[in-house]
């Protein structure tokens, strides 16, 4: 693994939740149990750009983790389209039409990706079920939480939290 490949991806986890907690804090009013994440983005916030900034740089870094990742057929295509959809909710604030498509299919794709891959891994490392079976149960777990809470913020950062620890754990499984 290329050494930009292995910084990125151990960096991504703070990346993507130091971000987050920066635009929280530059956002007070923000909630998580009342507000999506995209809010912060929104074209009616004079610092939407902050979010939207954090979404096109975590894109732009996770296209690049992705394709280095099918190279070394740890990824599949759908990692890539996963992360070009984050970046395309940040250049499209959730008040446009194709913010929602995007969203979702972020999560999806990912989700997808997570278990495919998890699947080949399985057949060599008997642990790798937990991301087999894991994909399906987050993603439950996050509609179960859309209707818990108003917003959308805690299931959005349920999958973040899972997608990003699959991004160590191929970085950190490359290294063995």
């Amino acid at each position: 693994m290329k050494r930009w490949v292995r910084a990125l991806g151990l960096s991504f986890p703070f990346l993507t939740f130091g971000g987050i907690f920066i635009v929280i804090h530059l956002n007070p009013w923000f909630s998580l149990t009342e507000n999506a994440l995209s809010d912060m983005g929104s074209i009616k916030n004079p610092i939407g750009y902050a979010f939207n900034s954090l979404l096109i740089l975590l894109g732009i870094a996770g296209i690049g983790f992705g394709i280095e990742g099918l190279k070394e057929k740890r990824a599949t295509i759908l990692f890539s389209l996963g992360m070009l959809s984050l970046l395309l909710v940040g250049i499209f604030p959730e008040e446009y039409k194709p913010h929602s498509f995007f969203a979702l299919s972020f999560y999806i794709l990912l989700l997808a990706d997570i278990f495919i891959c998890g699947l080949r891994m399985v057949q060599k490392k008997k642990s790798a079920i937990i991301w087999v079976l894991g994909s399906p149960i987050v993603f439950i777990i996050m509609l179960y939480l859309t209707g818990i809470f108003k917003g959308l913020a805690i299931p959005e950062l349920v999958g973040a939290a899972f997608i990003n620890a699959w991004i160590v754990y191929l970085t950190l499984e490359v290294e063995k």
